[in-house]
C-alpha cells in the first residue's frame, strides 16, 4: 500500500474511534421516555385561596376561616362574601370592597355593589349601573337600569324595560329584547322574549323557543327582571 494513502485510512480510523465510543456509551431510549424528555416541564396548581366564611353578631358582619377563628372582625352593615379575592360590604350606608386582610381597597363610595366575575364588579350610582374593575376603576359608566354579572364575556344589562347583553368594553352585542335572562353557560344562555322561553347564542341567535301557550312566568326580573335587593 502506497505509504500516502495509509497515512489517510490511518488518520480517518483514529477520528472516527471517539464518536463511536461515544455513541456506543449512550443507551437507548424508549419511547416514552423519548416523550417525556420533549414534553414541557408540568408545573403543580397553585394551592387553592382559602375558604372566608361571613358571621354576623349585633347587626354586624365579619369573617373567619375554616378553622373557625374570626380573621375580619363583626363591623360591617352588610357583605356579600368573597369572590376574586374581594368581598362587597356596606359602611354607613355606601358600598365599597374589602380584601382578605378586612382592608378597605375600593372606598365605600357606591349607592350598591356586588361580587366580582371575570375581573368586573357592577354597581350602581345616582340610580343606574355600571362595572368597576378590581382597582376600583369605573370600565363602563352608570348608564343601565339594571345589571347582571359578567360569564363568558357577557353580560345582561337592562335599558327601559328590557335586557339585552354588553361585552366587556360596554358595548351592546345582543339588542335589548329580553324580558328576562340569565347568564352565558357553556355558549347559550336562558331568555323570555313574549312570555315564551328561549335560548339563544352568543350572538343572539335563537336555538330555540318554546312554542305552547306562554305563561306568565314564575320568575321575574333580574335572572329574572326583580330589581337588587343587598
Amino acid at each position: 500500500m502506497p505509504r500516502s494513502l495509509h497515512h489517510v485510512l490511518t488518520s480517518v480510523i483514529l477520528i472516527g474511534l471517539p464518536a463511536m465510543a461515544a455513541t456506543a456509551q449512550e443507551k437507548p431510549r424508549s419511547p416514552r421516555a423519548a416523550a417525556a424528555k420533549a414534553a414541557p416541564e408540568q408545573k403543580p396548581p397553585p394551592p387553592a385561596e382559602a375558604m372566608l366564611y361571613w358571621i354576623r353578631e349585633d347587626g354586624k358582619f365579619g369573617y373567619i376561616d375554616n378553622t373557625g377563628k374570626v380573621v375580619i372582625p363583626v363591623q360591617y352593615e352588610n357583605t356579600f362574601g368573597f369572590r376574586e379575592g374581594l368581598a362587597g360590604v356596606r359602611i354607613n350606608g355606601r358600598h365599597g370592597y374589602i380584601d382578605r386582610t378586612g382592608k378597605l381597597v375600593i372606598p365605600a363610595v357606591f349607592d350598591m355593589t356586588y361580587a366580582f366575575r371575570e375581573g368586573l364588579a357592577w354597581v350602581k350610582q345616582d340610580g343606574k349601573y355600571g362595572y368597576i374593575d378590581k382597582t376600583g376603576k369605573m370600565v363602563i359608566p352608570p348608564q343601565f337600569d339594571d345589571a347582571e354579572d359578567f360569564s363568558e364575556g357577557l353580560a345582561a344589562v337592562k335599558v327601559g324595560n328590557l335586557y339585552g347583553y354588553i361585552d366587556r368594553t360596554g358595548k351592546m352585542v345582543i339588542p335589548p329584547q329580553f324580558s328576562h335572562t340569565h347568564r352565558f353557560m357553556g355558549g347559550v344562555a336562558q331568555v323570555v322574549v313574549d312570555r315564551r322561553t328561549a335560548y339563544i347564542d352568543r350572538t343572539g341567535r335563537v336555538l330555540w323557543v318554546q312554542k305552547d301557550s306562554p305563561k306568565d312566568s314564575p320568575r321575574e326580573g333580574h335572572e329574572g327582571g326583580k330589581p337588587h335587593r343587598h
